[in-house]
């Protein structure tokens, strides 16, 4: 059987986006219990990621090379206005302003507590799913 069917029911699943692939590691070690968890270290390896697995929620970073969380976000609406994106972030409130304006449902600072985190996804998912 395999991890996401258990009970009958599959978990939901989660891509993690951040540069810093300690803060990931940390992440999916918190997740992986109640989530299925794959991991993106920029933007625009997140939107490609997107369109393969098409995860229930994306954890996004802001600020992050190649492509930041701003314009990832911008992108992976376009093309899938019904995704679901949470910012992470360690940034100003101006970068998580600019965040919700690009479409992200919510913003749960740096650092946070990993009961946090859980919460955080899981109240997210259900109100997404009204």
């Amino acid at each position: 059987m395999h991890d996401s069917e258990r009970d009958g029911r599959k978990k939901p699943v989660v891509l993690i986006v951040d540069d810093e692939p300690t803060m990931r590691e940390a992440m999916k070690l918190i997740l992986c219990k109640n989530f299925d968890v794959i991991e993106a270290s920029n933007g625009l390896e997140a939107v490609q990621m997107y369109e393969k697995y098409k995860p229930d929620v994306v954890l996004m970073d802001i600020m992050m090379p190649i492509m930041n969380g701003i314009e990832s976000t911008k992108l992976l609406l376009k093309e899938n206005p019904d995704a679901l994106i949470l910012a992470i972030t360690a940034y100003s409130s101006k970068k998580g302003k600019e965040m919700l304006e690009a479409g992200a449902k919510g913003i749960l600072p740096k650092p946070f507590k990993r009961a946090e985190l859980v919460e955080f996804i899981n109240q997210h998912l259900n109100e997404h799913k009204k």
